[in-house]
């Protein structure tokens, strides 16, 4: 395509001018998410044009801070404080009521009787059966001993009688009860309704991106989704034991996108099913770490078969230890690093090394390794906390504000200040891989409605628009010579987009006829689709990532 000089040298000055001052973050000033502009805010855009690297690195960056604010705020905001003091309306249930309750209704999550209910404003569902459970009754009970005296022998009274004397134990009896799940209870109509859950609901619609991004999240899906009625009135749950993810219908288009993200985080980096995320990445085990030509060596294992094989000699008189290999085309390929030696988790290394840190394979293979290792264990909060911040960022980086849930559930699962700190790696990682794998299903979307499956096709989608269109009467002009099919499709093979976006971008600034305009908008969509999904794979060392269209 013969190429148009659009911007003189100060023009191009002040884009670079202002493009860097863009680029530089205050932190001092970092943005929180104001709750009254919601419904603009997820009114969202329909694609989001990719970044760079560096561009996302500094993106989740700033996503991190934002959550660190907005669940320091949510901690000390009146609601919190409203929640502890309503939540010491309920008590813990014995061992046996506990078990009790879990058999006769295993979804349960806050019961109470009836009449707390009733006090706490709620009113049982007609028809709604009672759990059963054992209540203590106290109750004296009156036992008379004969007065004895000195020798031992009865005290009569005037008239020849023993004297009793009256003694009361304290005892307990137990008698049936019931108590009934939120899940069977509803708000009262008229009446003062009584914060009982850390969060708000996402009421929100999305806009016209929903049915995309539904599709794009449900495609990157690491095990099947399925939407059904979820009775005990959880947004959704990841089920490991039969490899599916549930998610509750009938919720606004926000709470839905925002819960099928955090179930698929919890998926990708807490599923036990998955090797196949491992596929940059392989592992060995050896029983001496530091000569592995001593002793025995396992190469190439998975890593529950690494972990077994390294329980089996761990007792050795050698260091044994699990490694990891990168196959990525990045510099730190077919090395080897050291994961777990002896019988310690190398995490503090690892984080040293900035390629590790952002290494979703690394930070899975931490998270999986975790509870086995090391002297941290992951717990149920612990995990909590990765898949919703988890959620938060993907969902933020896609136009979606989901803090008036996100920071509030964040906020009531951290145990202290440190843990979300500790988790940053783990949640950074595993977003960007999210954020990635959506970008490229969307993209692939987008070149399958357009019927783009070749730089050919490519080529024929620019050309066809030019003949139609003839923006700046090129097709009448002497500029038409070499502007033609074989011209384009060299500028395609030779990477050369920027000339061609340049130009359709010219069209779309100078509001041309708008049929134009719309016409240019969506090829350079297509040509941002192209990119990512056919020509990036193709400039890419190492593994070449499957394009295929669907």
């Amino acid at each position: 395509m013969k190429k148009k000089r659009f911007y003189g040298n100060d023009d191009i000055q002040e884009m670079l001018y202002k493009l860097e001052k863009n680029e530089k973050l205050n932190e001092d000033k970092i943005e929180i998410d104001n709750p009254k502009e919601k419904n603009q805010k997820n009114e969202q855009k329909s694609l989001m044009h990719s970044k760079t690297s560096e561009e996302r690195k500094k993106e989740l960056e700033e996503f991190g801070k934002m959550l660190q604010y907005g669940i320091k705020d949510y901690i000390e905001s009146d609601r919190y404080k409203e929640l502890l003091d309503n939540m010491a309306n309920f008590h813990d249930y014995s061992v046996n009521n506990s078990i009790g309750i879990m058999i006769q209704k295993p979804d349960a999550t806050l019961v109470a009787p009836y009449t707390k209910w009733q006090k706490l404003n709620r009113q049982v569902k007609k028809g709604e059966k009672g759990i059963v459970i054992l209540c203590p009754v106290k109750y004296k009970k009156m036992t008379e001993e004969t007065k004895l005296d000195a020798k031992g022998k009865p005290v009569l009274d005037k008239k020849g009688f023993e004297i009793k004397n009256k003694t009361y134990q304290d005892c307990i009896a137990f008698k049936i009860g019931f108590v009934f799940d939120k899940s069977q209870t509803v708000q009262i109509e008229g009446k003062k309704e009584f914060v009982l859950e850390p969060v708000n609901e996402l009421k929100q619609k999305v806009g016209q991106s929903y049915g995309e991004l539904m599709y794009a999240i449900q495609e990157i899906s690491p095990v099947p989704v399925s939407f059904e009625k979820i009775q005990s009135g959880a947004k959704g749950y990841y089920d490991d034991k039969h490899i599916k993810i549930v998610v509750n219908q009938g919720m606004s288009e926000l709470q839905t996108l925002k819960t099928m993200i955090h179930e698929e985080a919890h998926a990708r980096i807490h599923g036990t099913h998955w090797e196949s995320d491992y596929k940059k990445i392989s592992f060995d085990v050896r029983e001496c770490v530091e000569f592995p030509n001593l002793g025995k060596v396992y190469e190439n294992v998975s890593l529950e078969e690494a972990v077994d094989k390294l329980g089996k000699i761990s007792h050795s008189s050698m260091l044994p230890g699990l490694v990891f290999r990168f196959h990525d085309g990045s510099d730190y390929a077919e090395m080897d690093y050291p994961l777990v030696i002896g019988n310690e988790l190398q995490i503090d290394s690892l984080n040293l090394i900035e390629h590790f840190r952002e290494s979703f394979e690394v930070q899975k293979a931490v998270t999986q390794l975790m509870p086995k290792f090391g002297n941290m264990e992951c717990l149920q909060s612990t995990k909590e906390i990765q898949a919703e911040s988890i959620a938060y960022m993907v969902s933020k980086h896609f136009g979606l504000d989901t803090s008036d849930y996100s920071f509030g559930y964040v906020g009531t699962w951290l145990k202290d200040n440190k843990q979300l700190m500790e988790n940053l790696d783990v949640i950074k990682a595993t977003s960007n891989q999210m954020i990635n794998d959506i970008e490229l299903s969307l993209n692939k979307h987008i070149l399958f409605e357009n019927k783009i499956e070749s730089k050919e096709d490519m080529t024929n989608k620019i050309d066809s628009f030019m003949k139609t269109f003839d923006p700046y009467d090129y097709m009448d002009s002497e500029q038409s010579a070499g502007f033609n099919y074989e011209s384009i499709l060299r500028d395609i093979n030779n990477n050369d987009i920027g000339s061609i976006k340049d130009f359709l971008n010219q069209i779309i600034d100078e509001d041309m006829e708008e049929e134009m305009s719309k016409e240019a908008e969506k090829l350079i969509q297509c040509l941002d689709a192209f990119v990512e999904v056919i020509l990036k794979p193709e400039l890419q060392d190492g593994i070449k990532i499957n394009h295929g269209m669907h």
